[in-house]
């Protein structure tokens, strides 16, 4: 994303759309076997950290699935920097407005001392 240019929200929304699966976390080796690394997958669910197996068939979906997270995240933080500067781009028009009244055409006549 271009900060000159930057993509409109309602593109944001179709990219978050497209993202079909998601997982927290992140992959590590637990160990090297005679057929190749061993893996599990860490994160954290209700305030505990959660670990897991991954099958070595497994692996590549659970990247995917990391990576869509990832994205999903980026995509989410862009679309709400994007309605937070919106939001108060309006309250500072509507904050000028305010203060930017017309004066009224009528004259007010002050009372005389007599």
């Amino acid at each position: 994303m271009n900060a000159s240019n930057p993509i409109s929200a309602e593109s944001l929304l179709r990219e978050i759309l497209q993202i079909q699966s998601m997982e927290r976390g992140c992959l590590s080796v637990l160990r090297q076997g005679p057929n190749g690394p061993y893996y599990s997958h860490q994160c954290w669910e209700n305030g505990t950290s959660c670990s897991r197996y991954v099958p070595r068939d497994q692996f590549a979906d659970y990247q995917q699935a990391i990576e869509g997270y990832e994205k999903f995240r980026q995509l989410t933080d862009q679309y709400a920097q994007q309605i937070i500067d919106k939001t108060r781009d309006d309250f500072a028009a509507r904050a000028k407005k305010k203060h930017s009244r017309p004066k009224s055409s009528s004259r007010k006549t002050s009372k005389s001392k007599s």
